[in-house]
């Protein structure tokens, strides 16, 4: 009997498919644990602080890696907080929630510090309220710290709202519904909450990898190590100093004590950039129609700081004051004086003593807008050097990671950071 040999061929390769199948299926299956061992091993190096210090990855990831702390520390509360203060990283830095329920002698948990870093009005309506809806937390308050740049039509930091919407976490999480049964949602939540090697590639490379390698063989480890004017900190140190936050949202400056507290850089916006009309209008209505009150919050900034940024600078806010008074939004400004540097890091970001003068200031602007018992109206203010103490005492992971105590804290001025550095180049 003659043999077709294309039912030869196609019978011994029938014979070899289960084999073939079975290989197949043994290099997937070891891709796989390859992958999840990996995706372990980071996050125990994350949890013991060795990588990626200033991220927990563990944690849901709000489509954003450096806002999943306060993301966790927000959807802790057993209530939603009637105020929620954002802005970018002179608001994250800036206002101690803490500070100000003391001094309005109101629970801690009234307010809190949801500051993104970078943050501009657009991104605040595009990507920051949209996330608040999403969690189901809305405040009687929405707070919008308002410093130099963040009202103003800052298209660079645009593309931070591209990458929120592109990322893997943000897709998955608000994939349309398809139908799919139990076992694909379960398939889907798991890669959203553990993908972690997904979510921080670009942290691992900028801020783990490319300083780790200068540091390794360039012996180059020192952030602002070039300056004459700052004292240079461990990138690892910084790292870690970021990662810290107050459980009501507070993240104190990490540069907090290496800078001279003046702004000596060149001015980081011009004429040509204009206020952001069109997303500061539809903030406002946005926030309105979910039962929320906008209120805009005035950061201060160091004379220096000012000398370079006007005229400018005073008539971007001249405008935003018209355009509030025609939205009727409520304007919160600070009264108190601002002229000393040891108030500031670098000229627009508050030291750790200047965010707590500055909260305690903030908390008279804002008494109007809570109910505050009369007890609390008739207390005195307790002084800045007595909140700055009872804060590091609250937290006394502060101390620790920034190597120095309260009363250094309180003693330390721009003249004292030169007189340190010094000594340091002496010791070495």
């Amino acid at each position: 009997m003659v043999v077709d040999p294309l039912a030869r061929a196609v019978g011994g390769r029938n014979r070899d498919l289960p084999g073939l199948a079975k290989r197949l299926l043994k290099i997937l299956l070891g891709l796989v644990l390859t992958l999840i061992a990996a995706d372990f091993i980071l996050l125990e190096m994350n949890r013991r602080l060795l990588v990626l210090p200033q991220f927990d990855m563990e944690l849901l990831p709000y489509h954003d890696p450096r806002v999943t702390r306060r993301n966790a520390l927000l959807r802790a509360y057993p209530n939603p907080p009637k105020v929620i203060f954002t802005g970018d990283s002179r608001t994250k830095n800036g206002i101690v929630p803490e500070v100000v329920a003391r001094t309005l002698g109101v629970p801690h948990q009234t307010l809190f510090n949801f500051g993104t870093g970078s943050q501009v009005a657009r991104f605040a309506r595009e990507a920051f309220l949209p996330h608040l809806l999403d969690i189901g937390i809305l405040p009687e308050f929405l707070v919008f710290g308002v410093s130099p740049d963040w009202p103003l039509e800052k298209r660079k930091q645009w593309k931070l709202i591209d990458r929120y919407r592109e990322s893997l976490a943000y897709r998955l999480e608000h994939a349309p519904a398809s139908g799919g049964d139990a076992v694909e949602s379960s398939i889907t939540r798991l890669l959203s909450y553990r993908l972690a090697l997904f979510r921080y590639r670009n942290d691992l490379i900028e801020q783990e990898l490319l300083p780790g390698l200068r540091c390794w063989f360039l012996d180059d480890c020192y952030r602002d190590a070039r300056d004459p004017r700052a004292i240079p900190v461990h990138f690892k140190d910084l790292e870690r100093r970021s990662g810290f936050k107050t459980a009501c949202g507070w993240g104190p400056q990490p540069y907090d004590g290496h800078m001279t507290g003046e702004f000596v850089k060149r001015a980081r916006f011009d004429e040509e950039i204009r206020l952001d009309e069109e997303n500061l209008v539809g903030l406002f209505e946005a926030c309105r129609s979910q039962g929320i009150t906008p209120l805009l919050l005035i950061m201060p900034v160091h004379d220096t700081f000012r000398r370079v940024h006007d005229p400018v600078m005073s008539r971007n806010q001249a405008r935003l004051e018209e355009l509030a008074a025609r939205e009727k939004v409520g304007i919160l400004r600070a009264k108190r004086d601002y002229s000393d540097r040891g108030l500031f890091v670098d000229g627009h970001h508050l030291s750790h003593r200047g965010a707590v003068y500055f909260s305690a200031d903030l908390a008279q602007a804002l008494s109007p807008h809570l109910k505050v018992s009369r007890r609390a109206r008739a207390r005195g203010r307790a002084s800045t050097e007595d909140l700055v103490r009872w804060m590091y005492d609250l937290n006394p992971q502060i101390e620790t990671l920034w190597g120095r105590s309260a009363e250094e804290a309180l003693g330390l001025s721009g003249d004292r950071v030169g007189n340190r550095r010094r000594a340091r180049n002496l010791n070495q």
